[in-house]
């Protein structure tokens, strides 16, 4: 420990004193400085103690805040996933019961009584999954979208409406992917499902197509390609085009050996040749780092594909704002008569009369009073449509046009195959003779066997081609002009136009022609032609747990037992679903607790760097302030020694 010695040399009795003073201002600061760290028991307790611990402490501070924080997430996030699986047990349980009751349900001798007994337990069921969907934790809805605080779902008369949202919220819980708090009615009780997929509407590729929705969303990178027409190559710089319109501009500025490129655009890619059109060689190639050309679909790096250099497959991404007028290849969709939503006994017309690109056709179906929820599927190009309402059979169909084939959703069309018939039962035919026959106005009739038949489109051919109609009364058939199901049209006679079927056929009702539970219908004259107007032949599920449920109450109350037995199978994959998301959060409860063990594990380690680094070693500080305090007793000493000195000391 340094202490300022007395000086024995002749100096001025000022300086003596200020040097004394200073060594006493000293030794009362180191004391002091003793103290503070007895008091706090930590050696750093500003910056300047030491700078380089400081920092270090810093950053250890920074770190278990970021711990705590990550186990204040997780502690709350376990929270949600222990009432998201409480809901689920319950989903499972009430599903499982259900199966019970189905079964018991599906023997066909049981009085009314106990049928209206089993359905009262299926109710049970409803009421046990319509809770569950509407479990609440934090004021946050558990399966029917996190930011809702309202019920997910309600009863609307007989049947369920979802108000809820897909909303699933993520948190960090460590390194990586941010977690999911919660699971969604669509993933855990299929609610909110899917009912219809549409076809892919197929975008034209245009000027303004952007580079990233090229490749169907999979994007092209704009970098350097280099071409060249035998000589040196010469660098075509296309890191700022945004849109394809914009490479085909930069790629005709460019000239080879005084001869321009022309760069011009097809239906799905680029083509590119010398503006004379005469021959001649053409290499193209891209730059080190860049993939632009290869992406283009016109790599040609040995020039041995002649010009024109075509890509192809730039396909673009069908998105909300693609217009109607490029769809289809670039052949345009023309809207103009609409569509018709059938929702159970409710129909919805959806008219897109102002509509220009593809947004406004979905906002116009979500506008609709219809409880159906229209997206768009931008990797694959389709309309998705969802359904709100469990316990309703759903059809999208036509209103006098072509619109809903056009959007690729009419939900029956003649592909429909006759094995999707009857909820994907099939046809019940009769092996010993036909199992339709249509009788004319005129009295003739048409014998129809379905047997090997396939398609609604093989029914209509089976009838058009029909030996007995080829005259001019014959029966015309097509689809409906107005929602879905099959029409038939004759000119009028003496007798109806008739349709019947036979034996233990059930083709003509399954076809929509002939009401259930009848086995023959007659037509009506309708302007100067005879028709029958048939019912969708291939109505959808809403799906969904609740739906199913909802269908098996009905079919057990009336005896359906084949309806009761399509539900049992339907009701596994519900109870499947509803067990594989349980299991799933199950896993991720798992995985939290790890993370939250190793986030304990990360404050307790980094906790024991900061003692290291800050705290002090009291043994140590105490051996320090004895020696400091012999050392300030010392500075007081030689100060009072010094204030008795005469004029005779100096001599």
């Amino acid at each position: 420990m340094s202490l300022l010695p007395v000086s024995t040399s002749r100096t001025s009795t000022p300086l003596s004193n200020q040097r004394l003073l200073f060594q006493l201002n000293n030794d009362q600061l180191q004391l002091q400085r003793q103290y503070d760290q007895l008091s706090t028991g930590q050696r750093v307790l500003r910056l300047s103690d030491d700078p380089a611990a400081a920092g270090r402490a810093i950053t250890l501070h920074r770190g278990i805040d970021r711990s705590e924080q990550l186990i204040r997430n997780t502690t709350s996030t376990a929270n949600f996933y222990q009432g998201a699986d409480s809901a689920l047990e319950r989903v499972d349980n009430a599903l499982i019961q259900a199966r019970a009751s189905a079964v018991e349900g599906a023997q066909g001798i049981i009085s009314d009584d106990e049928r209206a007994a089993i359905a009262t337990s299926i109710q049970e069921s409803i009421n046990s999954v319509f809770a569950a969907g509407n479990s609440v934790f934090r004021d946050h809805q558990l399966l029917g979208g996190f930011l809702d605080t309202d019920a997910a779902f309600a009863f609307d008369g007989k049947d369920i409406l979802f108000q809820g949202t897909d909303a699933v919220a993520r948190t960090k819980v460590g390194a990586g992917i941010p977690t999911a708090i919660n699971v969604n009615a669509s993933e855990s009780i299929g609610a909110f499902a899917t009912f219809l997929e549409g076809d892919p509407l197929n975008a034209a590729l245009d000027e303004n197509s952007r580079l990233v929705d090229l490749r169907r969303g999979q994007g092209v990178t704009a970098g350097v390609i280099k071409i060249s027409g035998g000589g040196n190559f010469v660098d075509i710089d296309l890191t700022n085009a945004a849109t394809i319109g914009d490479v085909a501009s930069l790629i005709s500025e460019v000239e080879l050996d005084g001869r321009p490129i022309a760069a011009s655009l097809t239906s799905d890619g680029i083509r590119i040749e010398y503006e004379d059109g005469l021959a001649g060689t053409m290499a193209i190639t891209d730059s080190v780092g860049s993939t632009t050309a290869r992406e283009l679909a016109i790599a040609n790096p040995t020039g041995l594909i002649a010009p024109p250099i075509i890509g192809d497959g730039l396909s673009p991404r069908v998105t909300l704002g693609t217009k109607l007028t490029d769809l289809n290849d670039g052949a345009g969709l023309s809207l103009g008569s609409g569509i018709r939503i059938d929702q159970g006994d409710k129909s919805f017309t959806v008219n897109f009369d102002d509509a220009e690109t593809l947004g406004d056709v979905i906002i116009a179906i979500n506008r609709s009073d219809a409880d159906v929820k229209a997206e768009l599927n931008e990797a694959e190009g389709r309309i998705v449509l969802r359904s709100l309402r469990s316990g309703v059979d759903y059809s999208i169909g036509e209103n006098g046009g072509n619109d809903a084939r056009s959007l690729g959703i009419r939900s029956a069309t003649e592909e429909t195959l006759l094995a999707d018939l009857n909820r994907g039962r099939g046809l019940r035919l009769n092996f010993d003779g036909p199992d339709l026959t249509i009788a004319r106005p005129d009295g003739v009739e048409l014998d129809l066997e379905l047997e090997g038949v396939e398609s609604i489109q093989d029914v209509i051919e089976l009838i058009r081609n029909h030996p007995q109609n080829q005259d001019s009364r014959r029966v015309l058939v097509d689809l409906n002009d107005v929602g879905n199901g099959l029409q038939l049209k004759a000119p009028p006679g003496a007798d109806p136009l008739t349709i019947r079927q036979n034996g233990p056929s059930d083709a003509g009702i399954q076809l929509g022609l002939i009401p259930p539970g009848q086995s023959e219908v007659s037509g009506g004259v309708v302007g100067s032609v005879d028709t029958i107007i048939g019912q969708d032949y291939v109505p959808r599920d809403a799906g969904g747990a609740l739906d199913t449920l909802l269908r098996l109450q009905r079919a057990v109350l009336a005896g359906d037992v084949p309806e009761i037995g399509r539900l049992q199978a339907k009701l596994d994959t519900d109870l499947d679903q509803s067990s594989r998301t349980r299991g799933r959060v199950g896993v991720w409860a798992r995985n939290l607790d790890a993370l939250q063990e190793t986030a304990e594990s990360d404050v307790i380690a980094m906790r024991s760097q900061l003692s290291n680094e800050i705290d002090a070693d009291l043994t140590t500080v105490i051996s320090d302030l004895n020696q400091r305090q012999v050392a300030l007793e010392a500075s007081l000493r030689v100060i009072g020694q010094t204030s008795q000195l005469t004029v005779l000391n100096y001599l």
